[in-house]
């Protein structure tokens, strides 16, 4: 059996209060009141990304200054969004108050073995926040969540100290009670760690630095004047959508709903209504739905008439990246959305796919290139098609398409609906959008990438995870009880039937607990009626295979270190995990000391969850406690 751990009982007694009130929902809101007068305005390009500010002359060390604090930001086709949640990076804190933050945050760029300080500042109006690095294997107390560390009020400041240990593509975003809001509002930044593998393959395996590109996807609702918020979220009548129609209803709660019907304050209260401009809270209560446009880096790229397969003009304004025919092209794909899955469909002028290989992501490169996706025949269905890529929220690719030499005018690449809803993998209702527009400015060169391109010479394949005495019958106890299952019970979301609620430090019944140094082999049972994508804090894991029912309808027949992973209605994720130990950098008061330990960063509670955030807020989300010594008996 699980154990409970500790907490404020009246707390929690509190939260089961306004969960019962709002129909289970758990997260507070960002204020709509209290603005402060930043008025200047950010956005620009929606292929580049803003770097962080780094003030330490070490060559191993990255340090900026981090504040999250409001702006106004424009995100294109004329939209400008009032009051945005973002991140900016500056010299030091007074600096930065003359600093407009943008969306995304600055982005990190560090290769394996980088130390990172981060001296940030929470300046929103109310709300508290604080920093998650997803996907890092970091010391416990930098997690940045209300586990690890007590989350900063505004105008609080607070030492992140870290060393990069894995090569991959990870982001950074707040994680506690408001973090749906926060992030669907802009709070999120990219983090891309590299390895110098990676710098020897570029300009010949992989497309050269120049042609590399980091997409930070995510999407927005912004509210109109009051009296005019669209009752409909999607244009149902000049959107396409995947099935070329719209066959079916879009469950969310609309712009009309969100901005002027049902407005909420951070508390969950019925608050006033939000003006032109401002962008809703959207935990609401379900189904709360994806954001009416889609970003990337920030940015609406603007539209094009027509479908993937039949591509017409681009609207006036949209945004194009020049490329050149027969060149090779990298893209290092972050999804951000609160709640939308990203399908990624790359068509050329003609409406002919051009295949995005994968060669790697959350973990750094893999062995070689994988054309993913559904073939003809028998065998594990991914519902979309091979050559294209799903990126579920939270989670990042990093594929590379070869441009044909033959290619001229426009190619755009597509984001289209999936289908994870439902026991029927019904679609969530969602148009077919652009999310990058590419220029053929040019030919020349002859870039290729196929299925099975070597990436990783012989000698340094990625390290495979095996059991102690593995062999023929062998089996480890993991000593964490029953088995992990995501659970939706009458409507109530959570792990092993259990709602969780990180926020008040207690996650009665369904902690697990293991032991440091331990290599564990867990499965993961989503026994819901839709996808989930399950994340783990702390430490990488190693996919091994897919099952229904008891049979195995998937193997992961290549390596790969990942955090994250989608796993389909009435499946069970079986993985292995090492849990690593780490260096300390922090005291038992959390200040940063002067020396680390040199062990002991690894020992702490570490959360999973859903990340469709609003569902780890409803309840499924629950901790792993690694401790020093034996596990407890569950």
């Amino acid at each position: 059996m699980a154990k409970s751990l500790p907490g404020n009982s009246a707390k929690v007694a509190n939260v089961n209060n306004w969960k019962t009130y709002f129909v289970g929902v758990l997260a507070l809101m960002l204020c709509v009141a209290g603005t402060k007068s930043v008025y200047a305005t950010s956005g620009g390009s929606p292929y580049e990304v803003p770097q962080v500010v780094d003030v330490n002359p070490a060559g191993n060390i990255v340090e900026t200054y981090l504040v999250a604090d409001e702006a106004t930001v424009n995100i294109g086709n004329g939209v400008t969004v009032m009051n945005a949640l973002t991140f900016k990076s500056c010299a030091n804190f007074d600096v930065c108050e003359g600093v407009v933050g943008t969306i995304p945050g600055p982005e990190f760029r560090l290769k394996v073995g980088d130390t990172v300080i981060v001296h940030f500042q929470n300046k929103l109006n109310k709300e508290v926040t604080g920093i998650h690095w997803h996907g890092v294997e970091l010391n416990n107390a930098s997690d940045g969540t209300p586990l690890t560390q007590e989350q900063l009020k505004p105008g609080h400041k607070f030492d992140y100290k870290f060393t990069v240990t894995r090569p991959g593509i990870f982001w950074y975003h707040p994680h506690h009670h408001s973090s749906t809001n926060q992030v669907f509002q802009g709070l999120y930044g990219s983090l891309i760690v590299t390895e110098q593998l990676d710098a020897d393959l570029q300009g010949g395996t992989l497309p050269s630095a120049g042609q590399t590109k980091t997409l930070v996807l995510s999407d927005i609702t912004v509210c109109k004047a009051p009296g005019t918020n669209d009752a409909a979220t999607y244009d149902t009548f000049t959107l396409p959508h995947v099935s070329g129609s719209w066959a079916g209803t879009w469950a969310g709660k609309t712009p009309k709903v969100l901005c002027q019907e049902f407005p909420v304050d951070e508390e969950g209260n019925l608050g006033s209504v939000f003006k032109a401009g401002e962008v809703p809270n959207i935990m609401t209560g379900p189904p709360v739905g994806e954001g009416q446009t889609v970003l990337t880096n920030g940015v609406n790229v603007g539209g094009r008439a027509g479908t993937p397969e039949n591509p017409g003009a681009l609207a006036a304004g949209a945004q194009t990246l020049d490329v050149t025919a027969g060149q090779g092209l990298r893209l290092q794909v972050i999804n951000s959305s609160a709640t939308r899955y990203v399908r990624l469909h790359l068509t050329d002028s003609a409406g002919q796919q051009v295949n995005l290989v994968r060669i790697g992501g959350q973990g750094g490169l893999l062995d070689q290139a994988r054309l993913e996706g559904d073939v003809a025949g028998p065998g594990f269905k991914f519902n979309y098609k091979q050559g294209q890529i799903l990126i579920p929220p939270g989670s990042r690719e990093d594929v590379v398409a070869a441009i044909p030499g033959t290619a001229s005018g426009v190619l755009t690449l597509w984001t289209e609906d999936f289908q994870r809803a439902g026991g029927l993998n019904s679609y969530a209702w969602i148009p077919t959008v652009p999310v990058m527009h590419l220029n053929v400015a040019g030919s020349g060169g002859t870039y290729t990438i196929a299925n099975g391109t070597p990436l990783r010479p012989d000698t340094d394949l990625v390290q495979v995870l095996t059991l102690p005495g593995e062999g023929p019958g062998s089996l480890l106890a993991s000593g964490m009880g029953d088995p992990i299952t995501f659970t939706n019970s009458g409507g109530q979301l959570g792990v092993n039937g259990i709602s969780g609620d990180h926020d008040h430090n207690t996650l009665p019944g369904s902690a697990r607990f293991a032991q440091i140094g331990d290599t564990l082999e867990l499965t993961v049972t989503n026994e819901t009626g839709a996808h989930h994508p399950f994340h783990l804090h702390g430490f990488s894991i190693q996919p091994r295979d897919l099952s229904k029912a008891g049979t195995v309808v998937y193997d992961y027949g290549y390596r790969e270190f990942v955090d994250e992973v989608d796993i389909p209605s009435k499946h069970t994720l079986k993985f292995r995990v090492k849990l690593t130990d780490r260096p300390n950098f922090y005291d038992a008061k959390g200040k940063v000391l002067a020396t680390p330990t040199p062990t002991g960063g690894g020992l702490g509670r570490w959360l999973f969850h859903c990340h469709i955030l609003f569902h780890a807020t409803l309840g499924m989300i629950s901790e792993l406690d690694v401790v020093a010594g034996p596990a407890p008996a569950p």
